[in-house]
């Protein structure tokens, strides 16, 4: 509980932060490729810890089905929810 609270604290400092404009021009043009350095190296992670935990891979042809359907679920959703919000915008 105190992560997501330590969480949420840092995106609202962001927040104001951005709000007040205390954030330098050449700084916030980069924050884009910061972003996609930042997801990119998560998900580089994600994968290393993944590929070592050997529990996990032995178990993975029942998780590889479920991960499979709750993916497909999401994305399904996703795009739904996206087409509605969409449309209603278009009004």
């Amino acid at each position: 509980m105190q992560d997501i609270i330590l969480y949420v604290a840092i995106i609202l400092v962001g927040y104001f932060i951005t709000k007040k404009g205390l954030i330098p021009k050449f700084i916030d043009d980069k924050v884009g490729m910061l972003q996609s350095f930042s997801l990119f190296f998560l998900l580089g992670m994600m994968g290393y810890k993944i590929g070592a935990d050997r529990e996990l891979l032995s178990k993975f042809h029942i998780l590889g089905i479920n991960s499979i359907i709750i993916t497909i679920c999401a994305i399904i959703g996703s795009v739904l929810l996206v087409h509605i919000v969409y449309r209603g915008g278009k009004k």
